[in-house]
C-alpha cells in the first residue's frame, strides 16, 4: 500500500476511534485552497528552521507542536471562512507549541477540551514506529510522511470545528 493511503488510513482511524469523525469527511473548496496555502508556507518555515538549527530532523516536541499548530490554525480557518474574511497566518509557535488561536471564546474553550493535535500526533507517532526505515529504505523526506499526517489532522480539525458550530446554531450548506 502506498504511504499516503497508510497514513490516511492510520489518521482517519484513530480520529473515528478517538470520536473526532463520525461520517464523511466534508470539503469546501476555500478551505481546501487555503489548506495548500497554509502547507505549503509550513514546508518552507520547516526548511528554514532546519537550517537554522542546522539540523536535519524535526525533535519529537518540534513534531507535536506543528500539530497543535495545524490543529489551531485549520479551527481558525474554518470561522475565517465562515465570516467571509482573509485567513491569514504565520510561524508564531509552529515548533514552540505556543500557538496562538484567534477566534470566538466559545471555540477556544472547546478547542482547549480536545486532544484532537495529541491523538493525531501519536497516530502519526505508531505509524512511523510501525514503519521505521521506510524513509530510508524508499529514498524518502522524512517531512513528506510528517506532512500527510498533518494534512489529515488538517482535514479532521476542519470537521470537528464545523460540528461544534453547528452545534451552536451555526449554518454551514
Amino acid at each position: 500500500m502506498e504511504m499516503s493511503s497508510q497514513i490516511a488510513r492510520a489518521m482517519i482511524a484513530r480520529a473515528e476511534a478517538d470520536g473526532y469523525l463520525n461520517g464523511p469527511l466534508v470539503v469546501i473548496e476555500q478551505l481546501a485552497d487555503w489548506e495548500k496555502d497554509i502547507f505549503v508556507f509550513m514546508f518552507k518555515e520547516v526548511e528554514k528552521y532546519l537550517s537554522y538549527k542546522k539540523e536535519r530532523i524535526l525533535s519529537a516536541d518540534e513534531i507535536v507542536s506543528m500539530f497543535t499548530y495545524v490543529f489551531a490554525k485549520s479551527g481558525e480557518a474554518v470561522t475565517t471562512w465562515y465570516n467571509g474574511q482573509e485567513f491569514t497566518f504565520d510561524a508564531h509557535g509552529m515548533f514552540d507549541c505556543k500557538v496562538p488561536m484567534y477566534n470566538d471564546d466559545k471555540l477556544l474553550q472547546y478547542f482547549k477540551t480536545v486532544n484532537l493535535a495529541s491523538d493525531m500526533a501519536d497516530a502519526f507517532g505508531c505509524w512511523s514506529s510501525e514503519n521505521a526505515g521506510f524513509c530510508d529504505k524508499n529514498n524518502i523526506d522524512p517531512a513528506l510522511p510528517l506532512f500527510e499526517a498533518l494534512k489529515w489532522t488538517w482535514r479532521v480539525t476542519v470537521n470537528l470545528t464545523i460540528d461544534y458550530l453547528e452545534q451552536l446554531g451555526f449554518k454551514f450548506e
